[in-house]
């Protein structure tokens, strides 16, 4: 039996149900409780999932009786003024794992709870060092040294944002190039999508590239293509584009 919260879900569909297809039970769990199952359960499944829960349980702390406060989330947040709006930055034990430029602190909770599967809360003393290395990457457009939490992302897109990292700031390099430095030569198209999903643009400078043919692509941080220009203006790296931009 095996248990995945929404994210993975999300993330290895595929694998999951080739799982399911060889008859392994799968259940999925959204804040730690079990919200659906993939394949319909034995009774040994069910004993089997009764014993794995409660221990989990257990080892988080045990089960929030109805009326006590929830168990704290294991992620927080804090939010970074930036010339073109606030950037609010999740992180947890092991760094950043998502960057988002959302209308509100409410609004971006909501969605970080969607895509982390956890809903994270506001930091009012953030690490002095993370904080200073974040405003640093984001208004400087220095590159971001830190540690980064990529354990959410599937194991193709995590490679190329660790190729990503290496851009430095005032160059540029196309999503042809990053899939041949992975040994992938055909697969700029996926290099795209996994820019696309960067669950932590400007940290990970996925603004850095662009399409083949001078072209910016596109950028998924609100502003979109307007302010990925911006950004590689700011880097000094509009000149590198071949005039066809």
């Amino acid at each position: 039996m095996k248990m995945v919260n929404t994210v993975e879900l999300k993330n290895r569909t595929n694998a999951l149900l080739r799982q399911v297809g060889r008859g392994e039970a799968v259940i999925v769990t959204r804040r730690g409780k079990p919200v659906a199952a993939l394949t319909r359960l034995t009774d040994a499944d069910l004993e089997e999932f009764v014993l794995r829960y409660t221990s989990r349980v257990a080892a988080d702390g045990g089960a929030t009786a109805p009326g006590q406060p929830a168990a704290p989330s294991k992620y927080r947040y804090m939010s970074v003024p930036a010339p073109f709006g606030t950037i609010f930055v999740a992180y947890g034990p092991n760094g950043p794992l998502m960057v988002s430029q959302a209308n509100s602190p409410a609004a971006f909770e909501r969605e970080a709870e969607r895509v982390l599967g956890s809903g994270p809360v506001a930091d009012p003393e953030p690490p002095a060092d993370l904080r200073a290395e974040v405003m640093h990457a984001i208004r400087d457009h220095a590159p971001y040294r830190g540690p980064v939490d990529l354990s959410l992302v599937p194991p193709f897109e995590r490679a190329v944002l660790q190729a990503l990292r290496r851009i430095p700031p005032g160059q540029v390099r196309t999503y042809g190039e990053i899939a041949r430095t992975l040994g992938k030569p055909s697969a700029a198209r996926a290099v795209g999508t996994a820019c696309a999903r960067n669950p932590l643009p400007l940290l990970i400078p996925c603004h850095r590239v662009v399409r083949s043919d001078g072209k910016l692509g596109g950028y998924s941080l609100r502003g979109g293509v307007a302010l990925k220009r911006q950004l590689l203006e700011a880097e000094g790296a509009l000149a590198l584009l071949p005039l066809g931009r």
